[in-house]
């Protein structure tokens, strides 16, 4: 149900949409860029986030600018350790595990 902005009067939409359990690719290399300049070495150990990873979208978000963010769990891997996390990502460097195309929010 659309409420009333308070600034303009106009009807909005929610700022929270529950979609259930989807299966979506989360580029991790674009979500945590490489500084400028990078001048680390790679060590076996650590986290492996250059790459896409699989997860689980169940809630879109919508930023006061309006900016789309997905309510994401996935699992970050490092050699001998795997963590599932759970945080908000932006809807752009997110795209369904089922085939091309981009996720969308709801438009209600």
């Amino acid at each position: 149900m659309a409420r009333i902005d308070g600034d303009s009067g106009r009807p909005h939409r929610p700022a929270f949409v529950r979609v259930g359990h989807r299966a979506v690719l989360i580029d991790l290399n674009a979500l945590y860029p490489q500084t400028p300049h990078h001048s680390g070495t790679y060590h076996p150990d650590g986290l492996q986030i250059r790459k896409v990873a699989t997860g689980v979208l169940t809630e879109w978000g919508l930023s006061e600018w309006g900016e789309w963010y997905g309510k994401v769990t996935y699992t970050l891997s490092a050699r001998d350790r795997q963590e599932s996390v759970t945080h908000w990502v932006p809807a752009w460097a997110l795209r369904p595990a089922d085939g091309p195309g981009r996720v969308r929010p709801d438009r209600r």
